[in-house]
């Protein structure tokens, strides 16, 4: 399972059978040598499955497929060469990258020239000789055709229909069965309990158990768990793992911390930041994955500034070595045993979305196969991504169950056997997909399409003309998770984001040795196979053995992470004359010398965030690259006149930089897939790129302009033509922010940027809009009339963001898809009515309007209004249904609105989280009947809360009018955030929550603590079972228990108890 060859052979064999039908191989003056190569790669490709699946018990298999794999690595190299020849030879670099290559052109031109054919035909036949050699092989290893290999899809479009029939967001649960509800409830007891403080302000508890077993899951929901959400001022999650050092650890507590860093890299300048974010605070820190290197960070590094933090406060700790817990000085810890068998088997039906008739009839075969991945949920969702995507049959199960690789003892028993049963069940392209991410740290954030980009640059994606590469490469990603071998991560709209599971990527490590090798801080650099040309390199920390990188001279892939010696290895770099990517993503980095663009075989360059100031003139001499990442390059200011020759560009952002302008020659980038930061040129000089320049890219998926004020010519703007760019998904339209500008705009400048924008009209294939900045007095004709609406069927994501100038929003409830809508900063808008859900500017009576056929904002789930100073009023008419499905309202800075439209109280029936935040002038919520969750804060004019009867939890901060909180049915939890009231609000004795929290000044607290149980501050709470009170800053605290009576508090000279 080294290496994966099915890909690659089948690419080059079609290539071959390509050449030698233009009879390549007579132009080069090898006649015959091109269909014996072509014959010699198809009955190598015959064998292949066997090879692989035999090759974890022979080493003589493993050693074959290791020489085949060089061979290909050498032709993949030759081919390149050739490619680039071909198009020196046309005198144009109209050339297709490696996976457009792989499927067949001709190259008959780059042979006309007889020394560099000689030499071509001499490197065919020295390939050919040393391919016949391994296939010579093939029979005395035993290898032979299988015949009835049957891989997990047919066709790739059979491929592409199952795996879009479930959405990755809709991953199933992986908390299963009462016993992890009972440690999650004993762990919150250790947590919370004052008996489990000791002496010093920071107490340890620690979760341990072998790999896979669930330890951060169950870590998770405590960390969620509502009793620790109230318990803790400040909470937050790090994962420690191998590779994280000291300054990296402090850098991600400060962040987690709502800290900023800045450029802070001094441990002792760390230290003291941190210790000034916790000061006082009672906090819970997670410290997740902690392995027995890093067991020293508490006492070492932690310790000191963490103790500045309130008395009671948490580090909960997970490991899966129990020594971690005593250096951690525990006060408990919890080991997590193996799943028991009827919770195994709710997790698989979970997994694989079992209903009650599937789950009985496939029971007592999937009790067997539970059984067998012994009560480890990793290994059990495992199988489950395998079981998905098969179908829901007896057949499909028992050939699992019968597989072979349950009972091979040569496997490495660092991992479950479902581990390799999932890994063999993958299409060969998606192994090495898989493998790869293995190369980067643990708990890295996966972005989506960098990672297609890199799997393009690695040759893994082949457009054969029925998918393009980025639509072929979001279906490997997709299936990727729907497999469980990525995991979603939260936080990132349309899960573009993913991360690998530690154990699965110690797993893709472990397949990719040999060919990848991963270089960690303070590790010995060494490799267990010397003798193999390791291809990919991932070099973690701060320190680079140069020794050992130079005699590595067959490197297809090197990575910086977390490593500042960017500067340091600028140099070395062009002695690797494979590279096909190099990642220095924010390494100190400064700049890169000419000699680096003599990488001919370069594709994916990330310098995103490093301290890059120019990049060399030779840029365009990299004719393969299809990545050039460099965001946030804040130093780099200008672009090389070359840049314009990089025709295999798919991939190019320089957003947040300071480069102004483009040389001119954009629109020879015809193959761009992504452009990030792109900005008009004012005058729109010669020798620079201007709108009308993208008008050529008719590739793009993503498009990112900047600047837009700059963009005065309609004529260019209309020539951008972005209206017939059928392939755009992602448009973000931004303009310099008001106070960046030198001066306010006026009347004439309204008008022009409204001009420009109209002309900018997006095609119906857009799925997300950003108008960012926009300064104009009307929004652009295409969101304000419905016809065109109509259009943009297939976006799901708009946001108007410091559009200050417009004072009416668009009809955009009549877009069928949107999914969620968010206005920020709309300034100028007085008031919401009709118009916003349906439009009447085509002449439509009103009741032609409100008997529409489209229902507004159909599947809205999420609405925000944010910063709209002067909003007024939201009419909405009862009688008009609108946002069947909204789930979630937030309304923040909207200091004028004086109430909630009545169509939202009787139509937004799935409504469930509320929020509202300095809305000063509403005096009342109520009549949310699905309301679950609602959060109100600094509304001053606020006086009543009513008739919530779905309510769970509430927080009032900062309303001081507040009076009435009635109708109300019994709920959980209660906050009241507010150090300027005197006493208890009254309206705490209507209230019914099982929990209640306050945070309020010292001075009230010790009014509340020297008053005597059953006085009128009393009387507003006691009724309640729970209530905890603290301090603002939380240094001191009470805690009332209705039965069995209790009161407790930590302020000096005070009772600890205090008696009925």
């Amino acid at each position: 399972m080294v290496m994966i060859l099915h890909a690659f052979v089948g690419n080059f064999s079609r290539l071959l059978t390509k050449m030698a039908a233009d009879e390549v191989g007579m132009l080069l003056g090898i006649p015959g040598e091109m269909e014996k190569l072509s014959e010699t790669v198809r009955d190598i490709q015959c064998v292949l499955s066997d090879a692989e699946q035999k090759q974890t018990n022979s080493s003589a298999i493993k050693r074959w497929l290791l020489q085949l794999k060089d061979v290909m690595y050498d032709a993949d190299d030759l081919m390149d060469i050739c490619r680039i020849k071909a198009e020196d030879r046309r005198g144009r670099y109209d050339f297709l990258s490696s996976s457009k290559v792989s499927c067949g052109i001709s190259f008959l031109s780059c042979f006309h020239n007889p020394l560099f054919a000689h030499e071509i035909g001499k490197r065919i036949k020295d390939l050919n000789s040393r391919l016949d050699e391994i296939s010579k092989k093939k029979s005395d290893l035993g290898l032979v055709e299988l015949q009835d290999v049957v891989r997990p899809f047919n066709t790739r479009h059979e491929y592409s229909d199952i795996s879009r029939q479930t959405d990755p967001s809709v991953a199933l649960a992986d908390l299963v069965g009462g016993k992890i509800e009972e440690d999650a409830d004993l762990l919150v007891k250790w947590l919370t309990l004052e008996e489990m403080s000791g002496k010093e302000n920071v107490s340890a508890v620690a979760i341990a158990g072998m790999p896979g077993i669930g330890k951060t899951t169950l870590a998770k929901r405590v960390f969620n768990d509502p009793r620790i959400q109230e318990e803790f001022h400040l909470k937050f999650w790090v994962c420690v793992s191998k590779d994280l050092k000291g300054v990296e650890l402090l850098k991600c507590i400060i962040r987690e911390a709502g800290g900023n860093h800045g450029a802070a890299e001094e441990r002792s300048e760390l230290v003291s930041m941190l210790e000034r974010l916790v000061r006082g605070k009672k906090f819970i820190l997670v410290l997740d994955d902690v392995w027995p290197e890093s067991q020293n960070v508490w006492d070492e590094l932690l310790r000191v500034p963490m103790n500045g933090g309130a008395h009671g406060s948490r580090l909960l700790v997970t490991t899966r070595d129990d020594r971690v817990a005593r250096f951690m000085h525990a006060t408990a810890s919890h080991q997590v045993e193996k799943l028991l068998e009827k919770d195994d088997w709710c997790l698989l039906i979970k997994q694989v979305s079992l209903d009650e008739t599937e789950s009985e009839i496939l029971k007592d075969i999937g009790l067997e196969l539970v059984k067998k991945c012994d009560g480890v949920p990793l290994a059990i969702k495992a199988i489950g991504g395998v079981l998905r995507m098969k179908g829901k049959n007896r057949a499909d199960w028992q050939k699992i169950i019968k597989s072979t690789l349950w009972s091979l003892a040569d496997l490495s028993s660092d991992f479950p056997h479902a581990f390799y049963l999932s890994y063999e069940d993958l299409p060969s392209h998606l192994k090495q997909c898989f493998v790869i991410c293995s190369l980067y740290p643990e708990d890295t954030v996966f972005e989506r399409s960098e990672l297609v980009y890199l799997w393009l640059a690695e040759g893994f994606l082949c457009d054969d003309g029925a998918l393009s590469f980025l639509e072929l490469g979001i279906e490997y990603y997709k299936e990727l998770i729907m497999r469980n071998l990525l995991e979603v991560s939260g936080g990132y709209y349309d899960q573009i984001c993913c991360k690998m599971h530690d154990l699965w990527r110690s797993f893709a490590g472990y397949l990719g040795k040999g060919d990848n090798f991963i270089m960690r801080e303070g590790e010995l650099c060494s490799r267990s196979e010397p003798l193999l040309k390791l291809r990919r390199l991932s070099i973690e920390g701060t320190v680079v053995d140069l020794d050992f990188l130079n005699k590595e001279k067959y490197l297809r892939t090197l990575l910086l992470v977390n490593n500042p010696m960017g500067e340091f290895l600028s140099n070395a770099l062009v002695s690797f004359s494979h590279l096909r990517i190099v990642d220095l993503y924010k390494s100190n980095i400064s700049s890169l010398p000419d000699s680096f663009c003599g990488l001919v075989h370069l594709r994916y360059l990330d310098l995103t965030g490093s301290l890059l100031k120019a990049l060399p003139n030779s840029i365009g001499k990299l004719r393969n690259l299809v990545f050039l990442g460099l965001g946030g390059c804040l130093w780099l200011s200008d672009f090389p006149s070359s840049i314009v020759n990089l025709l295999e560009l798919r991939f190019l952002s320089f957003h947040n930089t300071t480069i102004e302008v483009f040389p001119v020659g954009l629109r020879k980038l015809e193959k761009l897939v992504e452009l990030h930061g792109f900005k008009p040129d004012t005058n729109n000089s010669k020798g620079l790129s201007s709108l009308e320049d993208i008008g050529n890219l008719s590739q793009l998926s993503k498009l990112i302009l900047c600047s837009l004020e700059k963009a005065s010519d309609i004529t260019v703007a209309k020539e951008a033509n972005l209206k017939e760019k059928g392939q755009l998904k992602t448009l973000i339209l931004s303009y310099t922010p008001n106070q960046g500008r030198e001066d306010p705009t006026t009347f004439e400048e309204k008008k022009v940027a409204q001009d420009v924008l109209n002309a900018l009209s997006p095609p119906p294939s857009l799925e997300i809009l950003q108008i960012i900045g926009y300064f104009g007095l009307q929004l652009p004709n295409w969101l304000h009339v419905g016809i065109n609406l109509s259009n943009f069927k297939f976006l799901r994501f708009l946001e108007l963001t410091e559009c200050e100038c417009i004072s009416q929003l668009p009809p955009v409830g009549q877009l069928p898809n949107l999914d969620l809508l968010r206005i920020k900063g709309a300034i100028s808008v007085i008031s919401i009515g009709q118009e916003f859900l349906l439009d009447d500017s085509n002449g439509r009576t009103r009741k032609e309007v409100s008997h529409s056929s489209i229902l507004p904002f159909s599947l809205l789930n999420e609405l925000d209004f944010h910063r709209m100073s002067c909003w007024e009023e939201w009419l909405w008419e009862e009688k008009q249904l609108a946002m069947p499905k909204l789930k979630k309202l937030f309304i923040k800075n909207c200091p004028e609105l004086s109430s909630l439209p009545k169509g939202l109280l009787h139509h937004a029936t799935s409504l469930e989280v509320l929020q509202i935040d300095a809305a000063e002038q509403i005096k009342s919520v109520q009549d949310l009947q699905s309301v679950k969750q609602i959060h109100v804060a600094n509304n001053p004019s606020l006086e009543r809360i009513s008739n919530l009867p779905n309510l769970s939890f509430i927080l009032i901060s900062n309303c001081p009018n507040l009076e009435i909180l009635e109708h109300l049915k019994p709920f959980h939890r209660m906050e009241l955030w507010d150090i300027q009231i005197e006493t208890l609000p009254k309206y705490l004795i209507m209230a019914m929550p099982e929990k209640l929290t306050v945070w309020c000044s010292k001075r009230l607290l010790l009014k509340i603590i020297s008053l005597e149980a059953g006085s009128s501050e009393w009387q507003k709470f006691e009724h309640i079972p729970v209530v905890k009170i603290y301090s603002h800053d939380e240094s001191f605290y009470a805690t009332y228990q209705k039965e069995p009576f209790s009161f407790t508090t930590n302020i000096p000279g005070k009772s600890r108890a205090v008696a009925q």
